[in-house]
């Protein structure tokens, strides 16, 4: 598994080599998947505007800009986490490369360290080791990687942002991990969200297998 969340910088990237390979299409502030299984769907949403709360202002706004047939990213954010990614664009970013999304299963597996922890950074959790409510950060999300590795040497399995896996049954879609603006009971190792594959969100990313 990533030792990482996938940044911004990653993510742009795909979009680059994806377009190129003509992968997805731009239709107005959405990146779009144009061939393969998840062709027609929503991946990425260019002008997601963050949310100003907990000492954030437009915090998990969309890092990634399109002009001129290219994509780029903000001055600052290329190794914050990317947001505003849907769980198809997760998946596309994976098959892309030959990877995969995690079950949830398998991202507790390494979140909880041999079974020792209660939250991806440890027996507890406060806001200098983790990024989540409370930690009070400008932008929300942090560069990945700035609380340190904790267990298998991983890093911001807790807080940061949701991670989107490959479990989930229905319409629905499971992301882990808790993020900057959700409480620490969210980081907890096996707390697990529902959530709608089709919406990007300020606060989801992802990290991949292999």
């Amino acid at each position: 598994m990533s030792k990482y969340e996938t940044t911004n910088a990653q993510y742009c990237k795909y979009l680059n080599a994806a377009k190129a390979s003509g992968d997805i299409i731009v239709d107005g502030d959405y990146v779009k998947g144009a061939s393969g299984p998840y062709s027609g769907q929503k991946y990425y949403h260019l002008a997601g505007p963050g949310y100003t709360y907990n000492g954030a202002t437009n915090g998990g706004a969309a890092r990634i800009n399109y002009s001129g047939g290219a994509f780029t990213v903000d001055s600052g954010f290329d190794n914050h986490p990317v947001t505003y990614v849907s769980w198809f664009g997760s998946m596309a970013f994976a098959d892309y490369y030959g990877w995969h999304l995690p079950t949830e299963w398998e991202w507790q597996a390494v979140a909880d360290h041999y079974g020792e922890f209660n939250y991806g950074c440890g027996v507890d959790i406060n806001n200098g080791i983790a990024n989540y409510y409370d930690s009070i950060h400008p932008d929300g999300t942090t560069a990945v990687g700035a609380f340190g590795t904790y267990g298998y040497g991983m890093c911001d399995m807790a807080g940061n942002v949701w991670e989107w896996t490959s479990s989930g049954s229905g319409m629905y879609r499971v992301h882990r991990g808790g993020c900057w603006a959700y409480t620490a009971g969210g980081c907890s190792v096996s707390h697990r969200v529902n959530g709608n594959p089709y919406y990007p969100h300020y606060c989801i990313g992802f990290r991949v297998c292999r």
